[in-house]
């Protein structure tokens, strides 16, 4: 089992006081998403819960980016940090997941301003008293992808893109290892997810996404008082792989519903 125990022994203002998370990713976000916010929410019921976002396939963090016409400005300036400040509530405890780092490599910003970027998040958040937990990139390009196969993976997810296989290896290196670093009392580093990845190293497997997030949502509750044990159930992620496809098109594409804090941050 690779699941820790969450905490179950809570004062008892920790179960009438709300938290507030703060989800951060791209597409492998985006697809659970729904599935990630009900699990969590059903684990710390009757305590409230508030969720914030900012995702989208082929997100960037520094840079915009998405597929085809639904693009998305980066997440550090989307304007999510400046809703936090509004809607948080006082003394409200505040968990943030930034996942899906990656996209920006193949956009072509080198390591040192994606950690640049990164390093001005983790100062944000830190500003709202965060636990934060992020999750390092989980390809090991060296020992999972072959050149010509990250050549073709290039064609097909980002058709733009003129990063070279050296550049990326190297890059993905420095920015785990900057990761790693990180880790103290306020950052949790999530480091094992590549044990989910399917055949495209970039996105969890379908067979493995249930695994995958209640293991990533065991990490984010494992501080505060559970009523049950953090588990995606299967028809959860079905919704959100249906919910996911419904924002991309109708949001995302068309732009029929505005994005706001509910449905996420442009």
């Amino acid at each position: 089992m690779f699941f820790k125990p969450a905490l179950t022994n809570s004062k008892p203002d920790q179960k009438q006081n709300s938290v507030l998370f703060i989800l951060l990713g791209a597409s492998n976000l985006a697809r659970s998403f729904d599935g990630l916010k009900s699990c969590i929410k059903r684990c710390l019921f009757p305590r409230p819960t508030n969720f914030i976002h900012a995702m989208g396939p082929g997100r960037g963090y520094i840079i915009r980016g998405g597929i085809l016409n639904a693009t998305y400005p980066p997440i550090i300036n989307c304007g999510i940090f400046e809703a936090i400040q509004d809607i948080r509530k006082p003394n409200q405890k505040v968990i943030a997941l930034i996942t899906d780092i990656g996209n920006d490599i193949m956009y072509g910003l080198n390591p040192d301003q994606i950690i640049s970027g990164l390093q001005y998040i983790f100062h944000t958040l830190g500003e709202f008293e965060t636990n934060i937990y992020i999750t390092s990139i989980p390809v090991n390009l060296k020992n999972d992808i072959s050149e010509f196969y990250f050549r073709i993976l290039r064609k097909i997810f980002f058709p733009k893109s003129t990063t070279k296989y050296s550049q990326t290896l190297k890059t993905i290196e420095d920015i785990n290892k900057f990761i790693h670093h990180s880790s103290n009392e306020n950052i949790t580093v999530i480091s094992d997810m590549q044990q989910f990845c399917g055949v495209d190293k970039i996105h969890y497997s379908l067979l493995k996404s249930s695994a995958a997030w209640s293991y990533i949502a065991n990490n984010l509750t494992t501080s505060l008082a559970v009523n049950s044990f953090p588990k995606l159930k299967v028809s959860e992620l079905v919704f959100s792989l249906a919910n996911n496809l419904a924002r991309i098109l109708f949001i995302d594409m068309l732009g029929i519903t505005k994005k706001n804090n509910e449905t996420g941050f442009v």
